[in-house]
């Protein structure tokens, strides 16, 4: 006997007359393969189910370790999750982030009501974006199986977007960022807030780059899995085991497609845990990792680069994205010399060769020729093109960067004599923002 197909729930109602409009542009740039009407087919949101089904424990299933922030220091953890890289999940880390207030819905709303936003990519890479107001309305009304997912990179770029920044600090058992020697514009993306409405979510990845990562939720709840690096896609991802009509968003990996991995896999050691409000995952690199948010949930996450897995960071970046590591080079050598002679040893040590050591035209045999976009590699960046965050103890001795050196620069411009051309010097320290250096008036000679 066939299957009746499932209910579908009513249509929708805004609350803005345009998010209609607004939404269905996103739809049909994000999926081409199913029409925008199609978006709640299986009538997820009728039956939470799925969101509220209590994880079971056993032999296969483990529970990603958690701990108190108040329990541990930096150094605990280091030695502990970061260098055993291991998955771990650690309470109370945001009790002074202004976020916890200023990042509800409705607050979000009010601060960035015309603010347009990245809520999907199209099959080109294009970053599909609507205002927040028009989110916010779908956000409060969708009944999608898998809804759009808010998902900015530009948190530090934009500037209607970086008030963001002030709401929020990284935890300090995250120290380090070391691929902070490349500028913004040149490294790859590496910090993202998001807003996903409750069953949404991503299918199991690994991170860019071997990068490891932490995410720390402000609003909602998330239910992760987790599986070693030693896995193969093949085997978490169980694209083999869907049938016919079946879909792999975030909210069908939970309901079915995790559950069939296990039966097919009872070899197969998977961690999970649901992870709240002021709790920080920390998500080591090569691991493979799913989402699905059990409840609309607001997040800050970012990928970085330290002591625990330079090593394989390095490794992954000079390969995959050349330009990027001719440039993170160039910056070693100038602002962290010991780090460089750490890349350089591992050159040597491998025989691999960096692209201005090759012969021209001579590219690495399995590289894809996209593999070097982003960021030209044609001469390092200044000092007061980076920030120190991050990198305090990797820097060489004496070396200022950001604000910190523009400021020393303009002071130690205004303490000198009278120079020619005045505005030689301050040329690249105009735009700081919080220090308002005025360019000396030219003396009038008497000699």
């Amino acid at each position: 006997m066939k299957k009746p197909p499932p209910q579908r729930p009513p249509p929708v109602k805004f609350d803005h007359r345009r998010t209609h409009g607004e939404i269905l542009r996103c739809k049909k740039g994000k999926r081409t393969d199913i029409k925008p009407a199609d978006w709640d087919k299986f009538g997820y949101a009728l039956n939470d189910e799925v969101l509220t089904r209590p994880i079971v424990y056993d032999e296969q299933t483990l529970p990603i370790k958690r701990v108190k922030r108040s329990d541990i220091t930096p150094e605990w953890f280091m030695e502990h999750a970061a260098k055993p890289h291991q998955p771990i999940i650690v309470e109370g880390v945001t009790d002074d982030w202004p976020a916890m207030q200023r990042w509800s819905t409705e607050a979000l709303e009010e601060r960035f009501r015309n603010v347009a936003f990245k809520v999907a990519k199209d099959d080109k890479g294009k970053k599909l974006r609507t205002k927040f107001k028009y989110y916010a309305d779908y956000l409060r009304h969708q009944q999608d199986d898998s809804p759009l997912y808010l998902f900015e990179t530009n948190v530090d770029d934009n500037g209607h977007i970086r008030p963001l920044v002030d709401d929020f600090e990284v935890p300090d058992v995250f120290p380090h960022d070391w691929m902070g020697l490349c500028n913004e514009d040149a490294r790859p993306p590496h910090r993202w807030f998001c807003i996903g409405p409750k069953r949404s979510g991503t299918t199991v990845h690994q991170d860019p780059l071997a990068t490891a990562a932490w995410n720390v939720i402000t609003h909602g709840a998330k239910h992760w899995v987790l599986f070693h690096p030693k896995e193969t896609k093949k085997v978490v991802k169980g694209r083999d085991l869907l049938k016919d009509g079946e879909d792999d968003e975030a909210i069908m990996y939970f309901d079915f497609l995790l559950p069939r991995i296990k039966r097919a896999h009872p070899e197969l050691r998977v961690w999970e845990g649901i992870q709240r409000p002021g709790e920080v995952i920390f998500v080591p690199g090569d691991w493979w990792h799913g989402v699905v948010n059990t409840e609309d949930c607001v997040a800050i996450t970012q990928n970085y680069c330290g002591p625990d897995n330079f090593d394989i960071v390095w490794k992954r970046t000079r390969r995959e994205r050349e330009k990027v590591a001719n440039l993170w080079l160039r910056n070693m050598r100038k602002f962290s010399p010991e780090l460089a002679q750490r890349a350089l040893e591992m050159n040597r040590k491998d025989k691999f060769r960096m692209r201005h050591e090759r012969p021209a035209h001579q590219r690495l045999s399995d590289v894809s020729s996209s593999s070097s976009e982003s960021s030209s590699d044609s001469s390092s960046d200044q000092a007061g093109d980076l920030s120190e965050s991050g990198l305090q103890d990797v820097l060489a001795k004496g070396v200022r960067l950001g604000r910190r050196c523009w400021r020393t620069a303009a002071k130690m411009h205004l303490r000198e004599p009278w120079n020619a051309n005045p505005g030689a010097k301050l040329r690249d320290i105009r735009d700081v923002r919080d220090d308002k250096v005025q360019e000396p008036k030219k003396r009038r000679r008497t000699d």
